[in-house]
């Protein structure tokens, strides 16, 4: 069962602008910290590659993390067992979704709509 404690290393990003699962990496920016997609960068794609300008700050990532941990605190104290697969919700432009949900792992699909339209 994952456990708010563990909240911040169990939670896995995914960016939801690719097929297949790409686990986004923080970053360190000019401002703050920031989770974005790998090929963000350009030593991380091919030339023909276009750059993935999906990410997300730490301020947002942090409220993604608190709604799942109340859903997940709420459920515990109700005495029930939550899984959160397949969980969709949007905030400030950004979309969320949960690919998988099994054990002391979530796989959250994010993808930030403001931040691809650049």
């Amino acid at each position: 069962m994952l456990t708010i404690e563990n909240s911040w290393k169990n939670i896995v990003p995914i960016c939801g602008n690719h097929k297949e699962r790409v686990e986004m990496v923080i970053n360190n920016g000019p401002h703050s910290m920031f989770y974005s997609c790998p090929k963000y960068y350009p030593e991380n794609r091919t030339k023909e590659e276009r750059a993935c300008n999906n990410r997300i700050n730490l301020i947002e990532y942090r409220k993604m993390i608190d709604k799942l941990m109340g859903m997940i605190a709420e459920a515990e104290v109700n005495g029930e067992t939550i899984d959160l697969t397949n969980f969709k919700w949007s905030s400030k432009g950004t979309e969320y979704k949960v690919l998988e949900h099994s054990g002391d792992k979530l796989y959250v699909q994010i993808l930030n709509l403001r931040a691809m339209k650049r």
